[in-house]
């Protein structure tokens, strides 16, 4: 173990800086010993990624990825803070990067074990992320769409085939998810309403209202008749209710008449 300016470090700290970026390996080690003196410690340790980089750091905040790369990094962040923690080892972040105090000799067979664990998967904890793919498609739906009334947006998420915890990567079929609670949002203003398996052209209540002639209560009076089934209109319904009408047929349609010589 390197000995600079009465700073130990780790192997994985030394091969890090040991590659040639334009700095020296001893200026690289120096520079992580100042960094070790400003936190108090006597020792610098970096952990392994499975991949030969530096183990990334999470804090709540940052958003440099796309949401999926970002829960990998939280996740395994987390546990790995934590594994360190349990065993009395002080982290920090440095540079986006995870450092511990190399001088406890705790720390190097946790820093060893989450860089064994991560070379043969990349995550260290799948219930943590199920858990936060789960929130994240929760509050991307919240954000991008308007439920129906009494819908949450984890009622939407278990009618769909997966978890789309990603709006950069996975598909996000709310409506289908929908349609499969037996919504569908009015032909005229988009509100979600109850239809059951009757989605075809349907109007919510207040649409139909909005279609009354006057005075004339055939509109009023079949909605009404609707409403008490918890049924909605089609807008050919309303037509075909209008076209029988003695009183809005020569509204709506005012050159009908003519046209059938009456």
């Amino acid at each position: 173990m390197a000995v600079i300016l009465d700073v130990k470090f780790d192997e994985f700290a030394k091969e890090y800086a040991e590659r040639d970026r334009g700095y020296s390996y001893r200026s690289v080690l120096e520079d992580m010993a100042h960094v070790a003196r400003d936190f108090a410690w006597a020792g610098f340790g970096m952990v392994n990624d499975g991949t030969g980089e530096p183990l990334e750091d999470w804090t709540d905040g940052w958003y440099y990825n796309c949401v999926c790369r970002e829960n990998r990094i939280r996740v395994n962040a987390e546990a790995t803070r934590a594994a360190f923690g349990s065993a009395g080892v002080d982290t920090f972040e440095w540079r986006g990067w995870i450092v511990w105090d190399a001088s406890n000799p705790a720390g190097h067979a946790i820093a060893e074990s989450v860089g064994r664990t991560l070379g043969d998967y990349p995550i260290l904890d799948d219930e943590r992320l199920s858990e936060l793919e789960w929130d994240n498609a929760c509050a991307m739906i919240d954000d991008l769409y308007t439920l129906p009334e009494g819908v949450e947006a984890s009622d939407v998420i278990q009618k769909m085939p997966e978890v789309p915890h990603c709006s950069n990567c996975s598909s996000c079929d709310v409506e289908d998810a929908i349609a499969e609670l037996e919504y569908s949002q009015c032909m005229d203003c988009a509100t979600w309403i109850k239809t059951g398996e009757y989605r075809s052209e349907r109007v919510c209540y207040d649409c139909a209202d909005c279609e009354r002639e006057g005075d004339c209560e055939c509109i009023p009076n079949y909605v009404d008749g609707l409403r008490r089934m918890s049924l909605y209109p089609t807008a050919s319904d309303l037509r075909e209710i209008q076209r029988g009408c003695e009183t809005c047929y020569p509204v709506r349609w005012p050159h009908g008449r003519a046209k059938l010589g009456v």
